[in-house]
């Protein structure tokens, strides 16, 4: 089998973490909230643009043009920051996004995973069904005694 990025035990549970905070609001809220303050450098209870590019920096995007647009469409007041209310439905769509994408992951991996199984059934079933000729075993010993004699 194939190496794959990532285990299909750690995938359900990441898929089920997802679905556990999209079905609770509470929850939802609190992971907002608890992502914008960790990332409030400055504690006004807002996220500024420098604010906004250095986390997504960290997160290794760097394309600060595609930050720059993503920053001006939360940006709903055009304040010049993002709150938790601009924020909250971008952060609840990407989550049902990805979601989306960890199970389609999950359910192209289990249709590989049944395909090879099924290969390696019928390779077995053929391989069986036209079973060969014993081959004789050689001795080595045996002719290297012969020789010598």
């Amino acid at each position: 089998m194939g190496k794959t990025p990532f285990s299909m035990k750690s995938l359900d549970k990441k898929i089920k973490a997802l679905e556990k905070l999209i079905a609770d609001p509470q929850r939802l809220n609190n992971a907002i909230y608890n992502l914008l303050q960790a990332n409030d450098l400055n504690n006004d209870h807002q996220i500024s643009r420098a604010e906004f590019q250095k986390v997504l920096q960290d997160y290794g995007i760097g394309d600060f043009d595609a930050v720059d647009d993503l920053f001006e469409s939360l940006d709903s007041n055009n304040n010049g920051y993002i709150c938790y209310n601009e924020f909250r439905p971008f952060f609840r769509a990407h989550t049902k996004i990805k979601l989306k994408h960890l199970k389609e992951i999950r359910d192209i991996q289990n249709k590989a995973n049944e395909e090879q199984a099924a290969s390696a059934a019928a390779a077995a079933e053929t391989s069986s069904d036209s079973s060969p000729e014993p081959q004789k075993k050689s001795n080595i010993f045996g002719r290297w005694k012969s020789t010598r004699n």
